[in-house]
């Protein structure tokens, strides 16, 4: 089982957000190449919360490189493909933007690639919640989810940034 899975964060200072997607490129599976990009971000507790991220993941080449960093409406928007623990590792990826950078916009998205199922990670106030949902089985059930957990989740984006297979399936349309 392969889960899909994207980030999207922002940053009010272009370097910073540089920097951090530095931080996921070129690390090749070397742990002090995040170590120190994220020591880079912040002096205090980058090491520390690089290396708490580290041991949460089975390989870090694989679990902490992207297949692709994209930007789009001011937001970086890093694309990965994990296997079933996939969801966990997000999880971890997102609690460790969140600390390393206070005051960072971060949220994820991911689904499987067997059932409609998606995941959605995203912060109130410090805590990190995790919503999911099953779309496509009932119409009155995809209305709900679109209501609550999308409009959530879309809340503080642009509107040109619109993720879930609800969302895509309202764009065919």
């Amino acid at each position: 089982m392969e889960l899909h899975s994207v980030l999207y964060y922002r940053h009010p200072q272009a370097a910073v957000m540089a920097q951090l997607d530095g931080l996921w490129q070129g690390h090749e599976g070397d742990a002090e190449h995040i170590i120190a990009a994220a020591q880079a971000l912040n002096a205090e507790q980058g090491a520390e919360l690089a290396q708490d991220l580290i041991d949460s993941v089975d390989e870090i080449e694989w679990d902490l490189r992207p297949d692709a960093v994209q930007h789009a409406e001011g937001f970086s928007i890093v694309h990965f493909v994990h296997g079933s623990m996939g969801d966990e590792n997000m999880e971890s990826i997102v609690a460790f933007v969140h600390d390393l950078l206070p005051g960072i916009q971060v949220q994820a998205w991911g689904c499987g690639d067997d059932d409609p199922w998606e995941f959605w990670f995203k912060y109130d106030g410090d805590e990190l919640v995790r919503e999911d949902d099953e779309p496509f089985n009932d119409p009155e059930e995809d209305a709900d989810i679109k209501a609550s957990i999308y409009a959530w989740w879309h809340q503080d984006l642009p509107a040109e940034i619109k993720v879930g297979f609800l969302n895509e399936a309202t764009e065919t349309d």
